[in-house]
């Protein structure tokens, strides 16, 4: 799919219109989401055996680092495939409004012994100042990652991604950020996303359909 058969589509066209609401949505509306209607909220205090089992070590630029570089290479990649662009931003985007519905409806407490996870984008766009800790259920972090695995297909980054994922989620559960099943919610969540929007694109009329299951 090209671009320009993107825009032609009624489907692209809401797709587009759908991301920059969203981007726009959490750039002005969930800091106040956060702080406001989140944070108030009484959350539940997990017993996490997993996370019992590491002394919280501040592991931030490291997890900003494995998320910075995915997200640098797949714009650089696919910045020219309006399929696979438009699948892994709308995929984005709906996991970051559902994840205002699960954070709400699954309200959790952060870990008593967390080390404040330090992102310097999103402390900058989104976060109060004084940064937020109860975003748990699911982890955005991981979620992001798995978008970006999803929409790879150079076989050496595919690769690479996972363990980055994999590496990531060890790191924010050692850090104690988030709990055992926000990491492990975060990839499921995202698959399930991530196919209903490949078959919701899918229905735009294109000359050429990608090969998703190739990779080279």
């Amino acid at each position: 799919m090209t671009w320009s058969e993107l825009v032609r589509s009624s489907r692209g066209r809401l797709a587009i219109l759908f991301c920059l609401s969203t981007l726009t949505m959490m750039v002005t509306y969930m800091p106040t989401y956060y702080l406001e209607v989140i944070g108030p909220k009484a959350g539940i205090l997990l017993n996490d055996h997993f996370l019992n089992l590491f002394t919280p070590v501040d592991w931030s630029n490291a997890v900003f680092a494995i998320l910075a570089i995915a997200i640098v290479q797949t714009v650089i990649y696919y910045a020219g495939s309006a399929t696979l662009f438009t699948t892994a931003l709308t995929t984005y985007c709906v996991i970051n409004v559902i994840r205002m519905l699960t954070m709400y409806v699954v309200t959790l407490e952060p870990p008593g012994d967390m080390i404040l996870l330090i992102d310097p984008i999103s402390a900058t766009l989104v976060y109060p100042e004084d940064s937020f800790a109860k975003d748990l259920f699911f982890s955005g972090h991981v979620s992001t990652m798995m978008v970006l695995v999803l929409v790879e297909r150079n076989r050496w980054w595919f690769a690479a991604k996972s363990v980055g994922t994999g590496v990531m989620a060890l790191f924010l559960a050692w850090q104690h950020v988030h709990y055992t099943i926000d990491l492990i919610a975060a990839p499921i969540i995202t698959y399930l996303v991530f196919l209903g929007v490949r078959r919701y694109l899918a229905g735009i009329p294109t000359k050429n359909t990608p090969t998703w299951t190739k990779k080279a």
